[in-house]
């Protein structure tokens, strides 16, 4: 007998109408009023599954999960959590993020404070050791890189010599990701972008020039806006073939200028290859919003202004939004040749996993247990009778792994999806989105899903139709 799935949200919306959200297959399904009372029915007597229903809808209600067998979630979800350790301890390819150095010029409040005044660059032996490491590690398999810091263009040397190395080597160096702060991001470096697989740069600012300017300046207090936004002009205008990310921090003080700061940078390179987005800090001091500001913020972001928020407005099934600190095969390397498993842990002497210096590079396997396994929602008991948990990528495995050692007395970490409590809100945004696109997909004269003909329709996922 089918029976109605646990992984089901039916909704109607003052924006759009009638609606089925599922989280096992990630899939939203817009509803004529008939089908949509069809479902409250079978919602509210589950073992009436196959009544008045015609057999095409009944068809795609069991492709899509709502409908299910006994038992037949429990064996998605563990078909859920084998493609998710197949990801993790699978992944042959290696990303390695590189921090040359942990020095800066900048003075940001925000960065790692224990690292902030460490100015150790990283020095040949450690360079040939990393190097074998990489090879050690990848094989004949592909390599991407994410040079970090610090900031990494203070020892653009060693970018050059170790992707110089890799290449000699006969590496597959399939890409690279600079992540700058971009004031030393001058001509001479822009010039050798391609030629160092570099094909992403990342630049950070925090808001328009008269706050950005507070908050991001040299160690001698002096403004940086003006350098950063004509170096990205530099690069915009060269030969580079690859994407520039401009990263705009967003807290309590500045969010209000993201947008205005969106349009103008928007309207700068509306020709170029330019994304232009807002993120939050990880931080917890009084300026940063939590979660649900932070998702309320997304939702006015675009009702408000048009914008959309990198990972806020559609989900991503739980074994394909994994955080590269969860997989097997991926590293952060510090200056003196130590390895981490994540960002974060620059710098934070319990959290080296190994050194690339030494004989055996990777030793301690606490913990790497504890970003495999431990923050592993499948083996949490809350997270699996959650009915988010096929849609929940939002846990940071760093802030799932501190849950476990925070005293019950004390307030833990929100690792849940904010789709938890703004389902239907983002939903609306995803509706919204299809129906523009259907619009546009109707003046140059494409196919269209009109709901009329069936009065049923897959809204996500759609081929025609793309959310970041």
């Amino acid at each position: 007998m089918l029976i109605w799935s646990q992984y089901n949200t039916l909704f109607t919306s003052e924006r759009g109408g009638s609606f089925l959200y599922n989280a096992m297959s990630n899939c939203l399904l817009e509803l004529d009023q008939a089908h949509f009372d069809s479902l409250r029915q079978l919602e509210n007597n589950p073992g009436h599954a196959e009544e008045n229903i015609g057999d095409a809808f009944s068809e795609l209600l069991r492709e899509k999960h709502v409908l299910v067998e006994e038992e037949e979630n429990e064996k998605l979800l563990q078909i859920k959590q084998y493609q998710r350790n197949c990801n993790c301890y699978g992944q042959q390819d290696l990303s390695l993020t590189i921090c040359p150095t942990l020095a800066c010029n900048f003075s940001c409040p925000y960065c790692f404070e224990t690292s902030r005044d460490d100015t150790t660059v990283m020095h040949d032996a450690t360079i040939s050791n990393l190097v074998a490491f990489m090879q050690q590690r990848a094989g004949t398999r592909k390599i991407h890189l994410d040079w970090y810091g610090g900031e990494p263009t203070l020892a653009f040397d060693v970018i050059e010599t170790i992707t110089r190395r890799v290449l000699e080597k006969g590496l597959r160096l399939e890409g690279a990701q600079l992540i700058t702060n971009g004031y030393l991001l001058d001509q001479e470096k822009i010039d050798r972008l391609n030629e160092l697989k570099i094909d992403t740069v990342q630049v950070t600012l925090d808001g328009p020039e008269r706050i950005h300017d507070k908050r991001r300046t040299l160690k001698n207090h002096a403004p940086t806006f003006g350098a950063i936004i004509a170096n990205i002009d530099r690069l915009m205008e060269s030969s580079f073939n690859g994407q520039c990310l401009i990263r705009v921090n967003v807290d309590k003080t500045n969010k209000d200028h993201f947008a205005g700061l969106h349009r103008s940078l928007s309207d700068r390179y509306s020709e170029k290859n330019v994304t232009i987005y807002a993120a939050t800090l990880k931080d917890t001091t009084p300026e940063t919003l939590d979660v649900h500001e932070w998702a309320q913020y997304c939702l006015d972001l675009y009702w408000q202004h048009g914008i959309t928020t990198k990972y806020m407005v559609y989900p991503k099934n739980n074994e394909s939004g994994l955080c590269l600190a969860h997989y097997s095969n991926s590293f952060v390397a510090g200056p003196r040749g130590e390895i981490y498993k994540c960002w974060e842990d620059v710098g934070c002497s319990p959290e080296i996993v190994g050194n690339v210096n030494d004989s055996n590079p990777v030793t301690n396997h606490d913990v790497l247990a504890r970003y495999s396994v431990a923050a592993d929602p499948f083996s949490n008991a809350s997270c699996v009778v959650c009915r988010f948990l096929p849609i929940c990528t939002e846990a940071c495995p760093k802030k799932r792994v501190q849950n476990q050692s925070i005293p019950t007395t004390e307030k833990a970490n929100n690792i849940c999806t904010h789709f938890k409590d703004y389902l239907i809100g983002y939903m609306e945004i995803a509706y919204d989105i299809f129906t523009t696109s259907q619009q546009c997909r109707a003046l140059l004269s494409k196919p269209t899903r009109p709901l009329s003909q069936k009065g049923f329709r897959v809204i996500f996922p759609a081929r025609e139709t793309s959310i970041d």
